[in-house]
């Protein structure tokens, strides 16, 4: 393992050494030249810019970096991306992925809010499930690091990633086929074609199907396997030279078995037999011991952590009987469908305009357990229909002395969310405050049947108006200034049902409550940046903006026997909105000829009223859920603030071998420890991150081989907010190796690969769950006095990484 202080030294070194990564990744070879890097444009501006001379810190990535680096989805690309971090959801694993820049994140479900804006094709995407997008036939993927309240508006305090497919081209009748086979079942077949319709159109199709099989068993299920089907068709249209339309379409449909979850440790010392019973743990017990089964034994019952990829494949949810049932089979599946139309007419010479329009929906079911034991079913569906509209104008002004953009948005959103979560209850229990020690079986060990931990439709729907306009200011042919500001109202309207069950009673006369609210907010975010060209390839920055995430809904808890109008209205108000300011400054450098790119960026960011889901203990009053004894609950943690390092740079040492690497620091103080449950930011991101590629290119004689290996490492981070307790854990490092020999014979239009992805076989975990007293002690976590002196009851499962994936690519271009 490496140490905080070696990789200080490492971090603080390669703001000295020239052979460290560069604001783009995406190099191949294909992408340089015998004199270095190629030249890499963006439109983080919302213009066309060279990479190098934009004030931002910007990672792109293009299809030759992604396939090069093994990288299969965005959870993959932030292996590669320092700082930029994609874990599982808490207790929900991947099915709810969390998305954090420089630490700053935040969402989930249907009415939760992400700090990190997701475009696909110019197109905002509001929903964390089923956003782990695959990158297929892609141009380029942009990951803009700090706050994008200016240009990209709502929601994006942390950052924004842009995913942009590759567009249809009138000059050219291309296209290839792409087949993969891999171990762990895996197999892909990918197609693309390139169709010019005469002189003026031109029509791009993609279809893929892919296909991976799982790593965890669970019963007969391989946990992790997913099959993916993918249809885009986009249509180009230029009827002059001054007018491009850009029609497209994209369905996806992925289906999974669920998160590949597996338990490290499973500690119920002194034990269950005999000492304060009740709750999922001595419900299994009970129904092992009906079955003639020894009792679960007090450390790591080995029916329970069993082995580094099984996880246990009980099942009391169509029964007492503890044997695997179809009841349990675990599933997380999403449709997602995106209809977009896109115009750029250029007005003048120095003028033009844009519009961008899109419809998507998504739909999302799944079933998880959060406890892994059989003991819960928990029901999700989640669907969201979104309307996006943007108007741009871009021109350049006095002889091209200022670059300006103006524009308008506006966004709606209807989300939807119908969760139904059953447990299987036992009868053995201990009474709250009932004695600590050698308690007898007060209510016997059979079984209480099944009951509802909760039963909402809950239904929200958001707007959103924003005004924006930014210039860039060329003082000199050296020094630049760039102003922006945006006006944005966000208006929410929110209503949720909770049905009669066995832990929730209405208000008398009734069988549900419902309440709702509504509530808008107004804010001004802006941006003020300054840069200068000491030479031609090396630029100093210095920039501050601030952005700014609308208030939210998520999390509230509707009481019990009150009826709904009494819940309501003001009475229901949604937690405040955060803002994030930013302070920036950094330089973007090509040196050697331009062999040597090499860019580094220090930030420290103010995080107000921080919005953050927290666990809040309670014991018996209305709304405390049974069992176990806390609800989460969404809440204003304060203010925190962020700091940090981010390198990036690229080598050529000669025409045919080069290096890339990036790395990235993140540190971090939170003002109110008491508001945040603990001293850790959570979801916390990794102090440490960072990556080190390598490639060879060596003709042979008939053709090409090209040698890649790249080495990706993230230091620890905390997975809940205490750093002590029975809940606290902290994820260990991950170090990953992947591989790929690619050759392309001459005069043939073919390429074969050979990969290896986590080469050395590391088992690792990519997020981790530790469920204290308050999952296995019915009532919480009680201090329970009894002659043994042992530790809180805990759980851990891990969501366990990908073993040694070893696979061939064969590629034909046509």
């Amino acid at each position: 393992m490496i140490s905080a202080s070696t990789l200080r030294i490492a971090l603080l070194a390669s703001c000295a050494l020239p052979a460290i990564p560069g604001t783009a990744i995406a190099q191949e070879a294909a992408e340089g030249t015998a004199n270095g890097p190629a030249t890499i444009i963006v439109t983080a501006e919302r213009r066309a810019t060279d990479l190098q001379d934009t004030p931002l810190s910007i990672v792109a990535v293009t299809q030759e970096a992604i396939d090069s680096k093994g990288i299969e989805d965005l959870e993959d690309l932030a292996t590669f991306t320092p700082n930029l971090n994609i874990t599982g959801g808490r207790g929900s694993g991947g099915s709810n992925p969390q998305f954090t820049i420089r630490g700053v994140g935040g969402g989930g479900g249907a009415t939760g809010e992400r700090g990190v804006g997701l475009y696909l094709d110019g197109i905002y995407i509001p929903r964390t499930n089923g956003s782990i997008l695959r990158t297929l036939d892609i141009e380029r993927v942009e990951v803009l690091r700090g706050p994008q309240g200016t240009l990209f508006g709502r929601n994006s305090t942390g950052g924004a990633i842009r995913y942009f497919t590759k567009r249809p081209d009138s000059g050219i009748t291309e296209g290839y086929v792409r087949a993969t086979i891999a171990n762990m079942d895996r197999h892909d077949l990918v197609a693309a074609l390139n169709l010019p319709l005469g002189e003026s159109a031109a029509l791009r199709v993609q279809g893929a199907y892919l296909n991976q099989g799982g790593w965890v068993q669970r019963g007969p299920q391989d946990l992790g396997s997913t099959t993916d089907y993918i249809g885009r068709a986009d249509l180009r249209f230029e009827p002059s030279s001054d007018l491009t339309v850009d029609l497209g379409f994209i369905y996806s449909d992925s289906r999974s078995n669920g998160t590949p979850h597996v338990f490290e440790e499973f500690d119920m010392r002194p034990g269950l037999e005999g000492y304060w019973e009740g709750n999922y743990g001595d419900w299994l017990n009970d129904a092992l011991k009906l079955d003639g089964q020894a009792p679960i034994a007090a450390y790591n019952d080995p029916r329970i952590v069993i082995d580094d990829y099984t996880a246990p494949g009980f099942c009391l949810i169509d029964d007492f009987d503890p044997d695997w049932d179809e009841a349990c089979r675990q599933f997380d599946n999403t449709e997602y469908w995106q209809a977009s139309l896109n115009l750029a007419y250029d007005l003048s010479e120095t003028v033009s305009v844009s519009s961008i329009s899109g419809l998507a929906r998504l739909d999302n079911e799944s079933n998880l357990d959060w406890q892994y034991l059989g003991t819960e079913a928990r029901f999700n569906e989640i669907t969201s229909d979104v309307f996006y509209q943007e108007l741009q104008l871009n021109a350049a002004l006095f002889d091209d002395a200022v670059d300006l953009v103006l524009g308008g948005s506006y966004f709606y959103e209807k989300s939807f969310n119908d969760q139904e979560v059953i447990n299987r209850w036992g009868t053995s229990d201990t009474p709250r405050g009932g004695p600590f020690a050698n308690i007898p079986q007060a209510n016997g060990n059979a079984d209480r049947g099944l009951f509802h931990r909760t039963d909402t439709e809950t239904t929200q729907k958001s707007e959103s108006f924003g005004a924006f306009a930014s210039a860039t200011w060329h003082i000199t042919p050296s020094l630049n200034f760039t102003g922006g500001l945006r006006y944005a109202h966000d208006y929410k309207a929110y209503e949720s049902t909770e049905f009669a069950h066995e832990t929730f009673t209405p208000a008398p006369g009734t069988d549900r409550t419902t309440v709702n609210s509504d509530y808008n907010w107004d804010q001004l975010d802006w941006r003020a940046s300054v840069d200068y060209h000491l030479t031609d390839t090396w630029m100093v920055y210095a920039t501050a903006s601030k952005a700014y995430k609308a208030g939210s809904y998520g999390g509230l808890e509707i009481v019990d026997g009150i009826r709904g109008e009494d819940q309501s209205g003001e009475f229901l108000l949604p937690i405040a909105p955060e803002k994030v300011v930013n302070f920036e400054t950094g330089m973007r450098i090509e040196a050697l000829g331009r062999r040597l790119r090499f860019n580094p960026t220090v930030y420290f960011m103010q995080w107000s009223n921080r919005q953050a889901a927290r666990q809040a203990q309670c014991s018996g009053q209305a709304g405390c859920p049974e069992p176990p004894g806390f609800r989460i609950e969404l809440q204003n943690t304060g203010d925190v603030d962020i700091y940090g390092v981010e390198v990036d740079a690229q080598a050529y040492l000669s025409d045919n071998f080069w290096l890339d690497a990036s790395a990235g620091y993140t540190g971090y103080d939170l003002k109110d420890e008491v508001a945040n449950s603990g001293p850790n930011l959570f979801p916390g991101p990794p102090e440490f991150s960072f990556n080190v590629g390598a490639t060879y290119v060596a003709d042979i004689g008939g053709g090409e081989l090209t040698f890649n290996a790249n080495y990706a490492y993230t230091s620890d981070q905390p997975t809940h907010p205490t750093e002590e307790g029975d809940s606290a854990y902290r994820l260990p490092s991950i170090s990953l190796v992947n591989a790929r020999i690619r050759f392309e014979p001459d005069n043939v239009p073919v390429s074969i690969s050979l990969f290896a992805n986590n080469l050395l076989d590391n088992t690792y975990a990519s997020y981790a769950t530790r469920f204290g007293g308050g999952y296995w002690d019915r009532g919480g976590p009680v201090a329970i006095q009894i002659p043994e002196s042992r530790p809180e009851r805990t759980a851990l499962f891990v969501v366990r990484g990908k073993p040694r994936e070893v696979g061939l690519t064969l590629q034909y271009d046509f």
